[in-house]
């Protein structure tokens, strides 16, 4: 399956994260603690994120082989858009883990953690697409 249309990829980006947050709210967080429940939502996200960069194509891929590991997005540009928008809320969270109380940093933490690893992937494929696009 691939996503191609820009309808389509919204729709995936908004379904999935309404279904992660009904999970949450209704499940995940009645059954396990705080701690649990933050690493539970970031791994969801994170896995939700790479689905998708491994099904949305770009007008000009080829849709039928699989897209190498690193690469996010079809251009350069929406990469860093998407990496800078994780950038900054890795650095939100980060300063939210160091202005907590440090029993209560642990949360932000994981946020920040997970946003930063986000961030690097979508930055690493567009420094490496852009560098596909000068080389050819």
């Amino acid at each position: 399956m691939r996503i191609t249309t820009v309808t389509g990829k919204i729709s995936y980006v908004v379904g999935v994260f309404a279904l992660i947050l009904i999970l949450n709210v209704f499940i995940f967080n009645r059954l396990v603690n705080p701690t649990f429940d933050v690493m539970i939502v970031a791994a969801l996200n994170i896995a939700y994120v790479v689905i998708g960069v491994r099904i949305f194509r770009g007008a000009e891929e080829n849709r039928t082989d699989p897209r190498p590991w690193w690469r996010a997005t079809a251009r350069p540009a929406a990469g860093f858009w998407i990496g800078g928008g994780l950038a900054v809320a890795a650095f939100i969270s980060c300063v939210g883990a160091l202005a907590s109380d440090p029993e209560d940093a642990f949360i932000p933490s994981i946020s920040c953690l997970s946003y930063a690893v986000l961030a690097a992937f979508y930055l690493n494929s567009s420094v490496r697409l852009r560098g596909m696009d000068t080389v050819g």
